[in-house]
């Protein structure tokens, strides 16, 4: 029971779920005004929705053509709800009231702490400047290369060049999946010098504030107390970037494998075209969500690869969905112990607290149950094919934004289901579950034990 007088707060996880949905909500009735459109009329409330879902939890799933349908200002829009999910709602106000009033309150620390499932980082406006200068930073140096890119090589107007090369670094570096053209990358396909840096962008925004924090100290000799020392990386970067560059490979490899003589993706492409292109499109289940090939022209078997990639996504606190690259080296550990018969669950020459072992299969069980379900019910009110459903699903869930092309010709419920699984998927399953139940009951007791049999 509260006491009488006493104010009653809201938890973070609270604060950032209502702010994510603010910013929906306020995206929606910018993209209904009718000059935010090419066409100068409104556009219908389910397309709006849709589209400012997707943008402020970094998706890039669309049903109209973001670079025909909407005009400038509808475009700006799009672009900043992109900025503001990838810094994240919470993130972002911070750093506002940090720039204004130099101070910060404990709340907002815990809010920005929340928001970047960072633990353990007593100064927060140090941390918040630097998320600011890598990001930017990183933003500024891609949008300037593209800008220069489109300018000189593709004959673009300045305006025209400035506009797709700020846009694009901006959606490429926070894994919107967003693009002004209509065959997302496919233009770009045969010029390395575009691809590359836009799938670099990607693999960077999808590692996540504390990697990018740490190998930001590391590289720039930041720590100064660290200064002369030999400092391991953390446990949480070795792995995130041992299981990225291993999941990058892999996928690099089924895609060229899987596609090499399909003619309608990689097949009329040279043979170094075709590596470069399967290594891009290896970068975008990460959440990247651009293509350089047509989606809905692969193979079902590659769509099936896809799905298990998406599913995992990138790194933990990032801009990436899915249940991220830790949680899937997480299980490999538990599942490679269980098999040893060890009781321990070791990575290098550490050991794994249960609770974090706890936490990676309930996410796990939650991503895998939202999806299955939300397929079956998908499957039971549409006529798509099940493969194709399942991709979209787990794209959405995963927020990832790449399509077989359905997405367009799903019914308004169709669509926003859809929306509602993309807004789950950017917070997080076990966010919004604490969000909604924040009460935990502890027992001054413990049951007696029993071992049911398992498999």
């Amino acid at each position: 029971m509260s006491q009488p007088g006493r104010k009653k707060t809201l938890h973070p996880t609270q604060i950032v779920v209502m702010a994510f949905g603010a910013a929906v909500i306020v995206g929606t009735i910018f993209l209904l005004f009718p000059f935010s459109t090419a066409q100068g009329y409104s556009t219908d409330f389910v397309t709006a929705f849709f589209t400012a879902v997707s943008a402020v939890c970094i998706t890039g799933l669309t049903v109209v053509d973001t670079g025909t349908h909407w005009s400038g200002f509808g475009q700006v829009v799009i672009l900043f709800l992109i900025q503001l999910g990838g810094l994240g709602i919470v993130s972002f106000a911070t750093l506002v009231g940090l720039l204004i009033s130099g101070r910060i309150s404990l709340r907002d620390r815990l809010n920005t702490l929340s928001e970047a499932k960072i633990i353990g980082i007593d100064n927060v406006p140090a941390l918040l400047r630097t998320i600011l200068l890598v990001y930017f930073g990183f933003e500024i140096a891609l949008a300037i290369y593209l800008i220069t890119r489109l300018r000189i090589t593709y004959d673009e107007s300045m305006g025209e060049a400035i506009w797709n090369g700020l846009f694009h670094a901006i959606s490429a570096f926070n894994n919107g999946g967003f693009s002004l053209y209509s065959d997302s990358m496919a233009t770009f396909s045969q010029d390395l010098f575009v691809i590359a840096p836009i799938a670099i962008a990607v693999i960077v925004g999808g590692l996540g504030f504390p990697v990018l924090i740490e190998l930001h100290e590391r590289i720039w000799g930041l720590n100064k107390q660290q200064s002369g020392k030999s400092r391991r990386f953390s446990l949480h970067t070795r792995v995130t970037l041992a299981a990225t560059i291993v999941l990058l490979t892999l996928g690099s490899m089924f895609i060229g494998v899987m596609e090499w003589n399909n003619p309608k993706t990689l097949g009329g492409l040279n043979v170094l075209e075709k590596l470069w292109n399967a290594a891009f499109m290896s970068a975008m289940p990460r959440s990247g969500g651009l293509s350089s090939v047509d989606v809905g022209q692969m193979d079902p078997a590659t769509w099936l690869g896809l799905d298990f990639m998406m599913f995992i996504g990138g790194g933990s606190a990032s801009t990436a969905g899915g249940i991220k690259v830790t949680t899937i080296a997480i299980l490999f550990f538990i599942i490679y112990t269980e098999v040893r018969g060890e009781t321990a669950v070791n990575v290098g020459n550490r050991r794994l607290p249960r609770s974090i072992q706890r936490q990676a299969l309930t996410l796990v069980s939650l991503y895998a149950m939202v999806i299955i379900f939300s397929t079956i019910l998908l499957a039971a009110t549409t006529d798509f094919t099940l493969d194709e459903l399942l991709f979209d699903v787990i794209s959405a869930a995963a927020t990832v934004g790449l399509s077989t092309g359905i997405t367009p010709d799903l019914p308004d419920f169709a669509k926003v289901w859809l929306a509602i699984l993309m807004f789950v998927g950017r917070l997080g399953p076990v966010v919004i579950a604490s969000a909604l139940a924040l009460r935990v009951t502890r027992r001054h007791y413990e049951l007696p034990k029993e071992r049911p049999l398992i498999g």
